[in-house]
């Protein structure tokens, strides 16, 4: 069961908002390295992190009537990072340092 389960008999919608990189009070040493973010950025199809803005349209979204269809989702405001290119720390690809095969 899940909770878009549990209280949906109750009207109520629940989902999942799911920010990529954002800097953080938790993130922000990682930040501090322009090395680790340039690579980062090279990594995220829209070529930078997030900005608190970024994340308002689908919080409003997600508060309003008309989502009142929408539950059990999880929605991404990743910048396309979840579209495959999900290594977020150099040097952890392939030991050859080669892309990997294309599994398609």
């Amino acid at each position: 069961m899940s909770l878009a389960d549990d209280w949906g008999k109750y009207g109520v919608t629940v989902n999942c908002l799911a920010p990529g990189w954002f800097q953080t009070e938790q993130n922000k040493v990682l930040y501090e390295n322009k090395e680790w973010v340039e690579y980062l950025c090279d990594r995220i199809p829209l070529k930078r992190t997030g900005q608190p803005q970024d994340l308002d349209a689908a919080v409003v979204f997600l508060a309003a009537e008309s989502s009142r269809y929408v539950t059990g989702q999880t929605l991404l405001v990743d910048g396309g990072i979840s579209t495959g290119a999900t290594r977020a720390l150099p040097g952890s690809g392939p030991p050859s340092g080669k892309p990997s095969a294309d599994p398609r």
